[in-house]
């Protein structure tokens, strides 16, 4: 089918038009995202059935990840991954992120250190609801994210990120999988994740339209794990009702203004943990926190890692490399690029650079106001004195610091 459009003599007012008609369809494709993945929450449970055939990655031409073997003197050796072993009793762990905040560098390392495999909670992984998992990553509560792993997770681990990054790497993320607003097509197009960067035009329709309320998501999404699952209002922060936190789980359903006046209504709500964090995991505050930028960066990552390794050391199934070879676990998956698996650096060359899908000054300040409430909040009250806190809020000064340098170059 073609569509025919009248030729402005303006060349400007075509862009103009062409960029509303885009804004329309990724308005529309949103709107019925939410609607679709409630239908489909449970698909992936449906088709991929235990003992029902799958393609293995094999047998798809695809090249498994390989894992290290500890050699001594600091040296280690690659490996096939493993499966967790189904007969004995496995300690689990939850590793959470909003999307585009470099959950992918965490597993890896996670995986590098123990020779287990991760899992993610929309079972992308082919025969993975036959499978147990040491790892499974989510976005949860963010509306990309279902909590699909019931009661089998032990723990959190949180990863952050400087959402001045975060939320243009979520965009990639939902140009590489075509925007899809169903199971079946993100597991068909799941591999082509970190290969590609979108033309700008297509991000700064994106921004424009998602920015107020995922700036926004992202403080909230921290809070809720931090809080261990305290239910909060995403446009107030105030305590909200479980019954409104889920509407807040698939935001695209309501209209803005219309979950804003719902919450108004609200008085005296006591505070609520919600009931995944009560009855399927019982504590959902992390132990343990890393942050992506610090993962990468050579001067800290294989000791932020460590903090990986002191989270799940010693726990029931699990066999943690030693810590003689974790710097060259690191090395490997980071600096010399290892794994086999698709990375940040993998969009390099397949689109513009990162640096050029940037913010207007007043979203710069908006991104600048949501992290120092964070800042705020976790440097005081309560949360004197508490490790996981204090860390956070280190992570938020250096993001401060980093976008008011952009700031001041953009004024």
């Amino acid at each position: 089918m073609t569509l025919l459009f009248t030729a402005p003599h303006d060349k400007q007012e075509q862009r103009n038009k062409e960029r509303k008609i885009l804004t329309i369809a990724i308005g529309a494709g949103l709107l019925l995202l939410s609607f679709i993945q409630k239908l489909d929450t449970n698909f992936s449970e449906t088709y991929l059935q235990p003992g029902k055939h799958q393609e293995t990655d094999v047998e798809q031409g695809i090249v498994q990840r390989t894992l290290s073997l500890n050699l001594g003197n600091g040296n280690c050796q690659w490996t096939q991954p493993n499966d967790a072993p189904e007969d004995r009793e496995l300690f689990s762990t939850l590793l959470v992120a909003f999307p585009g905040s470099g959950k992918r560098a965490a597993f890896m390392q996670l995986e590098g250190l123990t020779e287990l495999k991760t899992g993610d909670d929309y079972h992308l992984s082919p025969n993975s609801l036959a499978r147990k998992y040491a790892f499974v990553k989510t976005n949860y509560p963010q509306h990309d994210g279902i909590w699909s792993f019931g009661s089998k997770m032990d723990q959190v681990i949180l990863v952050v990120r400087n959402p001045r990054w975060t939320l243009p790497s979520y965009q990639h993320l939902l140009h590489e999988i075509d925007y899809s607003i169903n199971w079946e097509t993100s597991y068909a197009l799941r591999h082509n994740v970190y290969t590609m960067r979108p033309p700008i035009e297509d991000w700064i329709v994106w921004r424009e339209l998602r920015f107020d309320v995922e700036i926004k998501k992202w403080g909230w999404f921290i809070d809720f794990w931090m809080e261990g699952g305290l239910c909060r209002d995403v446009f107030t922060n105030d305590l909200t009702t479980p019954e409104h936190f889920e509407r807040l789980t698939q935001p695209v359903m309501y209209a803005e203004a219309e979950l804003i006046a719902e919450q108004e209504f609200l008085e005296g709500v006591p505070p609520v943990i919600h009931e995944h964090c009560k009855s399927d995991l019982k504590n959902c505050k992390p132990v343990a926190i890393a942050s992506y930028e610090r993962i990468l960066d050579p001067e800290t990552g294989p000791s932020e890692v460590d903090r990986f390794a002191a989270a799940i050391e010693g726990k029931a199934g699990l066999s943690v490399i030693a810590e003689e070879a974790r710097e060259c676990v690191w090395k490997e998956l980071i600096v010399n690029g290892k794994g086999n698996a698709n990375t940040y650096r993998d969009r390099d060359g397949n689109g513009p650079d990162e640096s050029q899908y940037d913010f207007t000054l007043d979203q710069m300040y908006k991104i600048q106001d949501e992290i120092v409430r964070m800042r705020v909040k976790y440097s005081t009250g309560e949360w004197v004195g508490d490790s996981i806190a204090e860390a956070l809020v280190e992570y938020l000064d250096s993001y401060l610091a980093e976008n008011d340098e952009e700031i001041r170059f953009m004024s």
